[in-house]
C-alpha cells in the first residue's frame, strides 16, 4: 500500500512537471529545446547476480531448508518490463521522473566454494517483480537540431522494491533494506507525427540490495547488473 501511494505521488509530480513545462518557463527557451515528453515503453532484458547470503538459508517452496550457512552464488535470469516516464526540459538537459515494473524469473542458482570453482548447481524456480521509481537527466547530443531524428544520453538513479516471492529469506524478512539503481543508456527516437515519436532505449542498470541492520546476524546482499531494451512512444505535450 506504502508503494502504491509513493507511486502515485511520483506521477501527480510528474504530471505537474509537464504542466510546469507548458507555462512561462518555456518563454526563456528556443522552440528547440521545448519538448517535454510523456513516455510510455515496453521492453525486456537480462540480468547476471553477484550475491552473498552470510548466516543465512535458502528454502524450497514448501518452507524446506536446501542451503544454509555462508553461501555466495551467481544466477541469470531473463524478465520483462512496463516504463513509464515524464520529463521536462531544464536549460538544453531534461529532468524527469518515472515508474517501472520488471517482472522477473529465475530458475537455478550457481552455488559458489572453494572446494568446486565451478559451483554447484541447484534448482531454484523464482518469480516475483522489481517496482522501480526513479529520477532521469537526459542529455542530448545535438540539442539545437530541430532534425526528425535525434540521439540523447539518460541517467538514471532511485529506489525498488520487491513482490511476490514465494520463498523466504531470499530477500530478508523485515522492511527498510537498502536498495538503489543506478544505470545509464542511450535514447534514439524518431518524430511520427506532430508531437508523436517511436523510440529505443538500450539501457544498462545496476541493483544494490542488503538487507535491514536488524536481521543480524543474517547478512543478505544482492549486486544485480542489468542490460534491457525499451522501445516505444514518446508524446511532446509542450507548447508550438
Amino acid at each position: 500500500m506504502q508503494l502504491k501511494r509513493v507511486i502515485v505521488f511520483v506521477l501527480l509530480v510528474a504530471g505537474g512537471s509537464a504542466l510546469f513545462a507548458q507555462g512561462s518557463y518555456f518563454q526563456r527557451l528556443d522552440r528547440k529545446h521545448k519538448k517535454a515528453f510523456v513516455t510510455l515503453g515496453y521492453g525486456g532484458g537480462f540480468s547476471r547476480w553477484y550475491s552473498h547470503l552470510e548466516n543465512a538459508v535458502l528454502y524450497d517452496k514448501q518452507g524446506m531448508i536446501i542451503q544454509q550457512g555462508n553461501l555466495d552464488f551467481r544466477a541469470k535470469n531473463t524478465f520483462k518490463l512496463y516504463d513509464l516516464e515524464v520529463s521536462a526540459p531544464v536549460a538544453k538537459v531534461r529532468v524527469g521522473l518515472g515508474v517501472c515494473f520488471e517482472e522477473f524469473y529465475l530458475d537455478k542458482l550457481v552455488i559458489k566454494s572453494n572446494s568446486n570453482t565451478n559451483g554447484t548447481i541447484i534448482l531454484f524456480d523464482e518469480t516475483f517483480r522489481f517496482d522501480k521509481i526513479t529520477g532521469s537527466l537526459e542529455v542530448p547530443f545535438m540539442p539545437e537540431s530541430d532534425a526528425m531524428c535525434s540521439i540523447s544520453a539518460k541517467l538514471r538513479i532511485g529506489y525498488y522494491n520487491y513482490s511476490g516471492l514465494q520463498r523466504l529469506n531470499f530477500f530478508g524478512q523485515e522492511a527498510l533494506s537498502r536498495t538503489f539503481i543506478s544505470g545509464l543508456g542511450f535514447v534514439g527516437d524518431v518524430k511520427l507525427f506532430p508531437h508523436t515519436y517511436a523510440y529505443i532505449f538500450p539501457y544498462f542498470e545496476f541493483k544494490y540490495f542488503y538487507n535491514n541492520r536488524f536481521e543480524n546476524p543474517d547478512d543478505i546482499n544482492h549486486n544485480i547488473l542489468t542490460y534491457s531494451v525499451i522501445a516505444g512512444l514518446r508524446f511532446d505535450v509542450s507548447k508550438e
